[in-house]
């Protein structure tokens, strides 16, 4: 049997290295993907849909980023 080379990355055991630091941007494309798809289906015409989406994309940045604060806040009183 031939041993593991001791530097092998293991999916699901251990995390990328590069992905803590930067895991945060992840949600921007993800709230768009949410953003554009929810609109898609609620909009009665095609045309209406990059504005809308454009503009419940900012707000759930906004909702995600005032939900950050008031969880910050909370730790930093509970401490």
């Amino acid at each position: 049997m031939i041993p593991a080379a001791p530097y092998v990355y293991h999916p699901f055991i251990d995390p990328l290295p590069w992905a803590w630091a930067h895991w945060a941007w992840t949600l921007l494309p993800l709230c768009a993907a949410v953003a554009l798809v929810y609109k898609s289906i609620k909009c009665s015409t095609m045309s209406r849909v990059p504005r809308e989406a454009a503009v419940i994309f900012v707000w759930i940045i906004v909702g995600m980023v005032l939900a950050a604060g008031a969880l910050a806040g909370l730790v930093k009183v509970m401490q």
